[in-house]
């Protein structure tokens, strides 16, 4: 039996050592050659430029306010999105700020309406941080509305100010 054992494993090696490679070979006296093709894609980073306003004045009707994406290319499988980073008002509150003649601080909230008619505001303890307002896979203009949310409680004559930022990063396609 053992006999029986050590001839089959022989002929198994013996047959493992014989059989063909796969890949070409050739040998001193040939005057073929190997060779391998290799292809290697390298992708352009993807570019782009988004222009938002610097001041925007509010009217009481509401005010448009344009985001524009130019020179976009090479995005991939990826969008551009602009959000709502933050406003400089506590908690990141859509609010805007002022000093009546007398000295009193006001505040006045403020909604944005997105082109599709979304209502963006807060209320107290939310924030809109995050929110998106326009993405972009080429080329374009997105606009959204600012307005004033004016209450009976809202003082006249007072100028109120603030600021919003804005995040801008490539995300994966919706």
């Amino acid at each position: 039996m053992k006999k029986l054992i050590s001839t089959v494993v022989a002929t198994v090696m013996c047959l493992g050592f014989s059989m063909p490679l796969a890949a070409g070979t050739i040998n001193q006296d040939s005057a073929d050659t190997l060779g391998t093709d290799f292809t290697c894609t390298v992708e352009n980073n993807p570019t782009y430029t988004v222009t938002i306003p610097s001041a925007v004045t509010i009217s009481q009707n509401g005010t448009v306010v344009d985001i524009t994406a130019e020179n976009v290319a090479n995005l991939g499988d990826q969008e551009i999105s602009v959000t709502i980073g933050g406003t400089d008002y506590f908690r990141n509150q859509l609010v805007l700020e002022g000093e009546a003649s007398n000295g009193q601080k006001k505040v006045l909230r403020y909604q944005i309406i997105k082109s599709d008619g979304t209502a963006i505001e807060t209320t107290g303890t939310d924030t809109a941080t995050g929110t998106e307002l326009a993405a972009f896979t080429e080329d374009g203009t997105v606009n959204y509305t600012v307005k004033p949310v004016i209450a009976a409680s809202t003082s006249k004559g007072v100028t109120y100010t603030g600021s919003m930022t804005y995040g801008i990063s490539l995300v994966d396609a919706q």
